[in-house]
């Protein structure tokens, strides 16, 4: 599956699977090495968490993806233990999830399993599974999907669930990937050209295998290989040259018969038919090799998964920061705090900026303060009565004090430079969330948004939200994931500035000029505004 998402961009930051073969496999095919051998019912939620920063520090990851073992589920498995651990697996996946998203607010989710898990039989355990992933925080889409019609040689029926923030993207519909495939592609297509493999023994070393490292089998022992008959049982399954593969599912090691009768498939031809690349390449025993192709979700089919995912979610965000960018490039407002990315000065503009507009009146004071005052150090000696002189055309006189305090605390406790960590910037006095988040992504370029009151009016409007926005948005997590999807990461200064003009100047509170609106095709308040519009002309014509 990391593969195909690879295909679509996506990077792994760490992959994790209890056997080794499979992390050797990983790592052989991967030059970062990512791969790491942990039982996930054994890694602790602190554990988990610390692995992925320590993996790629100051970099959240975007999603998760991941097939937990399927056996128990399997409509093949006959003997079946109902106390089979891995049945369990599906809810472990679940708990790393949440705590996954709790530390770094993931966008999506990806679940591979059997259609039997489907199965009556199976429904109370399905139920728990579901409700842990949407407990995790995510709205789940299901969807059966055939690898044939993705280009696939191989019909192979699987569970996908694919799990997208409910917080970040609340009413965003997943589009499920369409097979594209006029045909599906035949055995002879993807193995008729091989090679005869080498057959397993003992003291068959890698270099001895011919034409590729995967390309050996097991040796043809039995009589059916000889009389050619008997191919119909569950052990001895024989394919069809011009029909695509059954199922690459070969438990016990039940591998199908080549087309030819004469013996069992390679690895490798199991590969291809899987969909593999031919430079891939597979390690461990053959035992290991079979359990791992059979095991695999074929990357052609987890990369129309990952496709479908980028076009859902990160497609319309993409657009979204386009159009904006394009129009703030003609529509920024002009003021003297955003031609400096001094943390300071912007720290003194947002505080000139609380509960008042952007006047001539605060550029004045603006210019004042910083002229005389341009350091944390000379503020916080500044005699209160020239401080409340410069302040006192805006109103709430307090400020003046409030300035002066939080001069003295960052010199005192920050050694006279303004904090870089949100945590220690709302510690300082008179500087809330909204504040705190302007001077991270104005004054030190932090990928970080902003969130107000005006913003959040944009964020229902856009996201066609319902209900009343919260008292104090700047502290809404809900509308903080939501602002911080759209940011762009490396623009987030001009991206945030964009949309603070944008609900200055069109996205207003009453009487918003959407067609007027970049986003008017994006935005679901505007284009449910346009609907409305359409159906009133419609309803004069009809009266005229």
């Amino acid at each position: 599956m990391d593969l195909g998402f690879r295909r679509e961009g996506f990077v792994p930051i760490v992959a994790i699977d209890e056997s080794q073969s499979a992390v050797d496999t990983y790592n052989w095919n991967d030059s970062k090495h990512v791969g790491r051998k942990e039982d996930i019912r054994t890694l602790s939620n602190a554990s988990i968490v610390e692995l992925i920063r320590e993996a790629s520090p100051g970099v959240a990851p975007r999603g998760v993806i991941g097939g937990p073992p399927c056996q128990s589920f399997s409509l093949g498995n006959v003997n079946k233990n109902y106390r089979d651990p891995r049945a369990r697996l599906g809810q472990e996946y679940a708990r790393v999830l949440k705590k996954l998203n709790d530390a770094f607010q993931l966008d999506f989710f990806v679940f591979e399993n059997v259609l039997g898990l489907k199965a009556r039989r199976h429904k109370r355990r399905l139920s728990l599974i579901f409700g842990a992933l949407e407990r995790a925080g995510f709205n789940l889409f299901e969807q059966e999907l055939d690898a044939a019609k993705f280009g696939v040689p191989q019909k192979r029926r699987r569970l996908f669930v694919v799990g997208i923030n409910q917080l970040k993207f609340p009413n965003l519909k997943f589009g499920s990937p369409n097979g594209t495939a006029q045909r599906p592609v035949t055995v002879r297509e993807a193995l008729g050209k091989l090679p005869p493999p080498a057959y397993f023994r003992r003291d068959l070393k890698r270099r001895d295998i011919p034409f590729h490292p995967n390309h050996w089998a097991m040796n043809p022992k039995s009589r059916r290989f000889v009389d050619r008959t008997g191919f119909n049982g569950r052990s001895f399954k024989k394919l069809v040259w011009n029909k695509p593969s059954r199922t690459v599912a070969y438990g016990n090691r039940e591998v199908h018969v080549h087309p030819t009768g004469k013996r069992r498939l390679s690895v490798l031809e199991a590969m291809l038919l899987q969909g593999f690349p031919k430079g891939y390449e597979l390690r461990g025993t053959l035992s290991d090799q079979i359990t791992q192709v059979s095991d695999a979700v074929p990357p052609p089919l987890a990369a129309a998964i990952a496709r479908a995912i980028r076009q859902s979610i990160y497609r319309p965000i993409r657009q979204i920061q386009q159009k904006l960018l394009f129009w703030f490039e003609d529509h920024e407002r002009s003021f003297p705090w955003r031609k400096t990315k001094n943390p300071f000065r912007i720290l003194i503009a947002e505080k000139l900026l609380q509960q008042t507009a952007a006047t001539k009146a605060v550029v004045v004071a603006y210019r004042e303060l910083t002229h005389h005052f341009p350091t944390p150090a000379a503020l916080s000696v500044a005699p209160r009565s020239k401080l409340g002189r410069i302040i006192s055309p805006l109103g709430f006189h307090y400020r003046a004090a409030e300035l002066k305090r939080l001069a003295k605390v960052i010199v005192t406790k920050h050694q006279g430079s303004v904090p870089s960590e949100f945590s220690h910037l709302v510690q300082l006095p008179g500087v809330g969330d909204y504040c705190a988040r302007a001077v991270l992504s104005f004054g030190f370029g932090q990928n970080v948004p902003v969130v107000d009151t005006n913003v959040a009016r944009f964020l229902y409007r856009v996201f066609g939200l319902h209900g009343d926005l919260p008292n104090n948005p700047a502290r809404s997590p809900k509308l903080i994931q939501l602002a911080g999807s759209l940011v762009p990461q490396g623009r987030a200064r001009d991206f945030n500035l964009a949309v603070l003009d944008l609900c200055a100047s069109v996205c207003k509170a009453s009487r918003p000029d959407c067609p007027a609106c970049p986003l008017r095709k994006d935005c679901a308040f505007a284009i449910s505004f346009a609907e409305r519009n359409r159906r009133e002309k419609s309803d004069h014509v009809c009266l005229a």
